[in-house]
């Protein structure tokens, strides 16, 4: 893989909620909110990079209210400061804006700098108690998922996983010092949501926003002859107005889009976990000083002070990692472990991408187990069948049959939807219906009882249930912050095989794509669409190997029908790790997360709290399956 210039210099510094009724037009606004928008967000602009870009609303499939932002709270009130200096915020959390440097490999000072959004779901102990665990960091993927968001929405439920099973007593028999209790905490990636300075390619949200409109009215490859040529296009005007630093940056200042590629990410979490160590030693001294309890096994003793001062201590330039990342998360989380092996404290990486092909920048080893995800749904449906499933009917290959004519009739006939009380006149296109499958495919068991809805009701003209599901997306893109510009500006820089290609080249690598897959294939290829005239190189790229001993085994963890991340990739990447396991979960959905299963969140728990892998070939059945079908028995 070709080096643009020398590395960095890293410093070493589960409730089932009830299903959609039939006929329900209030489903949209109960299975979409800003975080699971992202995807839609990305998939509805022409660049993306979908595989990780849904935020994960709910650990098993329930819908809750969208995180609320504190009216209160703006992230601009917090100065950003070289150490961790925490602050409340969104209710019961903490933020901070932790300054690093842009170039790390600047050592005169005088560079520019970037605030990282930083928040912190406290640990339901102080960190003078010797069950505190310290923070898990999370990753929701995209690139361009906000942490931020994915704390709001489940960082409760996450704590609850990786958390000893019982609540801290005081006086308990369970006050182990083996029973640990973490901090939730994410940030922001560099140039994206609230780290600042933002990444932008439009002057306003308004016009972001006109572009995303005009990109959905075009539709996907696959809606007609000519929607090559016009993303094409599209995609070359996006990558040279993108490509455009403006004048300051002509003059010789630093610009955020050089410095926000994967391995510079890592440099961000290095500071972080190094920075929390810092904290960490603060407070402890802190919480001291005001004569605050130590905790040792539910007594106070000068030996207990003494060991959690010593416990507490920070490890300059040796802080470990603790981490749980999701899709593109498992891109920063294998990277991270590739330059950063002595630091493994404890690493997941869930729903796996090929890291080989994705710093080639081809896409190619996502959409293996699309289709067959897509026929669980046919498979489960007809298992229901009618009164879960409203498409079903009593021979498998008829929903298969009626599915396809139902979404093939859209090319040539899209359903015309009179304005109702709430919106506008609508259609529902070809394009339209692809992209709310792919969404399914994400979150079956949430999903797939709504995809079955749709297609009923469009096989009988109806598309007002899906007129409303649009107009709640376009409501909720607004809240997404520069999306586009950040997925392009980090899979362009850190790939390299489609910078350059010709218009018929990349005609030649969408056709494989869409041999990959019937459905998904027609989204896919729009990823990468704007690369091949991305001129915008990095100061650095990854020059590692993911051939790695770390400090600690990493655990890997794939489903059996992810439609983005195909298991396949879970086994080859965990085979360059020493020691490293996978944990296979049978379900369709990407990653572990998008169906409960009790058996999943053990194997988790228990790698948090004591280290300790799955034995080889362990696989986890699931609560539920799509349309309130009941888990599988475990072999």
């Amino acid at each position: 893989m070709p080096l643009d210039t020398k590395p960095p210099i890293i410093p070493d510094l589960a409730s089932t909620q009830p299903q959609a009724a039939k006929g329900d037009k209030k489903w949209v606004r109960r299975v979409l909110h800003p975080g699971a928008l992202l995807l839609i967000f990305a998939i509805w602009g022409i660049l993306h990079y979908s595989r990780g870009s849904f935020t994960f609303e709910n650990l098993k499939h329930g819908s809750p209210s969208s995180p609320k932002e504190d009216d209160e709270f703006k992230w601009e009130s917090i100065n950003p400061a070289k150490s961790l200096v925490y602050h409340p915020c969104f209710g019961e959390h903490q933020c901070a804006r932790l300054e690093v440097p842009m170039n790390y490999n600047r050592t005169d000072g005088q560079g520019a700098t970037v605030a990282v959004a930083i928040i912190r779901r406290p640990a339901k102990v102080p960190v003078t108690d010797l069950r505190y665990g310290g923070p898990v960091i999370l990753n929701p993927g995209g690139p361009g998922g906000s942490g931020v968001q994915m704390v709001l929405a489940s960082g409760e439920k996450i704590q609850n996983i990786v958390d000893f099973e019982e609540l801290p007593g005081e006086y308990s028999a369970l006050n182990s010092e083996d029973a640990k209790y973490f901090d939730i905490l994410s940030f922001d990636p560099r140039g994206m949501n609230n780290t600042t300075p933002a990444f932008s390619c439009f002057k306003s949200s308004e016009e972001r926003n006109v572009w995303l409109l005009h990109t959905e009215a075009e539709g996907n490859i696959g809606s007609s002859d000519i929607a090559f040529d016009t993303l094409w296009a599209r995609g070359q005007a996006f990558s040279q107005t993108c490509n455009n630093p403006g004048s300051d940056i002509l003059n010789g200042s630093e610009w955020i889009g050089n410095f926000m590629n994967t391995p510079t990410v890592v440099a961000d979490m290095v500071q972080i976990i190094e920075r929390h160590g810092e904290w960490r030693e603060k407070e402890t001294n802190r919480l001291s000083k005001h004569g605050c309890r130590f905790s040792m096994l539910g007594t106070d003793s000068m030996a207990g002070m003494k060991e959690v001062e010593l416990k507490n201590r920070w490890k300059r330039d040796e802080e470990k990692i603790l981490y749980w990342g999701f899709s593109y998360g498992s891109v920063l989380g294998t990277t991270f472990a590739a330059l950063q092996p002595h630091r493994i404290q404890r690493l997941i990486v869930d729903g796996v991408v090929d890291v080989y092909d994705f710093y080639e920048g081809t896409w190619l080893a996502n959409l293996q187990d699309a289709d067959a995800a897509l026929g669980k749904f046919f498979e489960y449906c007809h298992e229901a069948g009618p009164s879960n499933c409203s498409f079903a009917s009593s021979d498998l290959k008829d929903i298969q049959g009626r599915f396809k004519d139902v979404l093939e009739g859209l090319k040539m006939d899209p359903v015309a939807v009179p304005a109702s009380k709430t919106r506008g006149a609508e259609i529902v296109t070809y394009s339209d219906v692809n992209k709310m499958i792919m969404m399914a495919l994400y979150k079956p068991v949430l999903l797939f009882p709504l995809v079955a809805q749709v297609f009923t009701d469009l096989s009988q003209g109806n598309g007002s249930s899906f007129a409303d599901y649009k107009y709640e997306q376009r409501n909720e893109m607004k809240a997404c912050n520069h999306m586009i510009e950040a997925q392009a500006s980090v899979i362009c820089s850190d790939g390299y095989k489609l910078l350059g290609m010709t218009k018929a080249q990349y005609r030649n690598h969408t056709q494989i794509m869409q041999g990959q897959s019937q459905i998904l294939g027609e989204e896919w290829p729009a990823l990468g669409m704007a690369c091949p005239g991305w001129t915008t190189r990095p100061a650095w790229s990854f020059n590692g190997s993911f051939v790695q001993n770390t400090s600690h085994p990493l655990l890997f963890i794939g489903n059996s029908y992810d439609p983005v991340t195909p298991i396949r990739n879970t086994y080859k990447m965990s085979r360059g790790f020493s020691g490293a396991e996978v944990l296979h979960q049978n379900s369709v959905g990407h990653c572990s997360i998008s169906t409960a299963s009790n058996c999943t969140a053990g194997v988790v728990r228990k790698y948090f709290q004591i280290g300790e892998l799955p034995t080889s070939g362990t696989v986890c059945e699931v609560n539920e399956r799509p349309f309130q079908l009941p888990g599988l028995v475990a072999a």
